[in-house]
């Protein structure tokens, strides 16, 4: 809407009224010089120079942002309340205008100015919105990042905790194996005195 709206604003700023002679009708710096050049167009039944100041009406307040928001939503607002508060009388002078390309682009630009919201005029929304999205999606990259961290460091607890399992396996069967080595040895010696008794008892039986 706010694009929408700065569209408007490039394609009827400083407008002149084809066949009727300069029609310019520059938008006053202050806002309350703004009503009463409003009113001026308003009571001359000058259609064309209402459609010319409304047209430079936002341009001129996108002019204060800078230095002075505050004072560029004053300035619209103090517009839309003009408009609104005088819709039906300049919805017939505007109706009047003898240029029905002019009439018509005329009503679009007063019904822009007049309906969008301060904040969507003056292009706020779209930069707060956008400002928004980018810390949406810088978060977003955030936490991406830090869930693919904590997923790399739990794999490698995996995987050192699977080799420290490994290595105490084979430690075990190490012992497991020492010790049956000394079974069997001890199994040895214990066949070997049995055969030894077995033949002692031989000889003493003779």
């Amino acid at each position: 809407m706010a694009v929408a709206a700065i569209m408007l604003t490039s394609c009827f700023g400083k407008t002149e009224a084809p066949g009727q002679g300069d029609a310019q009708a520059e938008a006053p710096s202050e806002v309350s010089d703004l009503g009463a050049a409003l009113q001026s167009q308003l009571s001359a039944g000058n259609g064309e120079g209402l459609f010319a100041l409304v047209s430079n009406i936002q341009e001129k307040a996108m002019s204060f942002i800078k230095d002075n928001p505050a004072k560029a939503k004053e300035y619209l607002g103090t517009a839309q309340k003009f408009l609104k508060d005088n819709a039906a009388a300049i919805g017939e002078l505007v109706g009047k205008i003898s240029n029905s390309d002019m009439a018509t682009r005329a009503q679009e630009v007063i019904k822009s100015v007049s309906e969008q919201p301060v904040d969507q005029l003056l292009g706020l929304v779209g930069a707060v919105d956008g400002a928004a999205e980018g810390l949406q999606d810088a978060a977003a990259d955030k936490v991406d990042e830090a869930k693919d961290a904590i997923e790399e460091k739990v794999g490698e607890v995996k995987d050192a905790a699977a080799d420290k399992v490994n290595e105490a396996k084979d430690a075990m069967d190490k012992v497991k194996g020492a010790v049956d080595e000394k079974v069997n040895q001890a199994k040895d010696v214990v066949d070997k005195a049995n055969d030894v008794k077995d033949a002692v008892g031989g000889l003493l039986g003779r």
